[in-house]
């Protein structure tokens, strides 16, 4: 009989789905031709995100997200310097050293480390229709873009696959990426009529999301905060936040959708001036984490005054000491 696998993946993330299709298309190549794959998407919040998860599959993965030190968890593979929550775990994880858990914090991306360790530990390489999915990982989770028009740009199958992923999407349609991509190609996923609908409807409403996001943005010294706390489905600008403020050092972002809030916090990686704060470590403060250079908190939708107040003291922390 054919065995069960869940992949625990970061949700709605570039980096997150490709990882997780990745492994997919390797755990069929060579654990398991015939085997079921369960996509589930997770996101970061307070405590432990696994607390509720029910590991009932006959093998379990978790890529681009904290480390699960249940020993159910067979496989593991992420970059977050952040992964060991509560740091605690980063003991756990050194004394019950596995083969299958890998964890290297200065990988640009988690689909990336996972090609280099699956190649090494057991000589399987990504096809040739996902060496693109992985190679953009890399650019696009560690922002090594040339400049911000470069960044915001819709004119690559991976960048449209970022922008659609971005734009509010539900755990079911990730799910189902996640399963496109782990099949085919970036170029097939991206012209799915799913996708191409709402990459549409991006390239469209662009010159008003542009203008949106300059009226909301508001100085804090060299920080830009656009706060969408008030609104339902309000988007995190993202990269439009730098090429719209491109003199900003950093951007804190609230929004509201998805039955939760996110706080999301980033540094301009085309700002002149040198970084101070490692994003990921003093989001961690507030329960969430990241990248030194970005990073997140997220929240349930019924914790408004506290999103709030997370809001300001991460600008306040940046504003005051930038």
């Amino acid at each position: 009989m054919a065995r069960v696998l869940k992949i625990f993946f970061h949700d709605a993330c570039f980096d997150g789905t490709t990882s997780a299709a990745l492994f997919a298309t390797f755990y069929r190549d060579v654990v398991d031709p015939g085997a079921t794959i369960v996509p589930v998407g997770m996101t970061h919040r307070d405590g432990d995100p696994f607390e509720t998860v029910v590991l009932d599959g006959d093998d379990h993965a978790c890529v681009d997200f904290r480390f699960c030190a249940d020993p159910k968890m067979r496989w593991w593979f992420d970059h977050h310097a952040t992964a060991f929550q509560p740091p605690a775990l980063r003991e756990v994880f050194e004394q019950a050293s596995r083969a299958t858990r890998i964890f290297d914090p200065a990988a640009p991306s988690c689909a990336g480390l996972m090609a280099r360790a699956l190649a090494a530990g057991w000589d399987w390489h990504p096809p040739a229709r996902l060496v693109s999915a992985v190679a953009w990982a890399d650019v696009i989770d560690a922002a090594r873009f040339e400049s911000a028009e470069e960044a915001v740009a819709l004119t690559n199958p991976a960048q449209r696959c970022a922008a659609y992923l971005a734009h509010g999407r539900t755990r079911e349609e990730t799910v189902r990426y996640v399963e496109w991509l782990s099949r085919g190609s970036l170029a097939d996923v991206e012209r799915r009529p799913e996708v191409t609908a709402v990459v549409a409807e991006i390239a469209a409403a662009r010159g008003r999301e542009i203008e949106v996001v300059r009226e909301l943005g508001r100085w804090e010294g060299e920080v830009v905060v656009f706060d969408r706390l008030a609104e339902e489905d309000g988007r995190n600008p993202g990269f439009l936040g730098y090429y719209v403020f491109p003199t900003c050092q950093y951007t804190v972002a609230g929004t509201r959708g998805g039955g939760g809030i996110k706080i999301s916090v980033g540094v301009n990686p085309w700002s002149p001036t040198t970084r101070r704060h490692d994003i990921g470590a003093m989001c961690a403060r507030f329960g969430g984490g990241g990248h030194p250079v970005v990073g997140g908190v997220t929240l349930r939708a019924d914790e408004g005054p506290r999103a709030k107040a997370t809001l300001a003291a991460i600008t306040a922390e940046l504003a005051t000491t930038s």
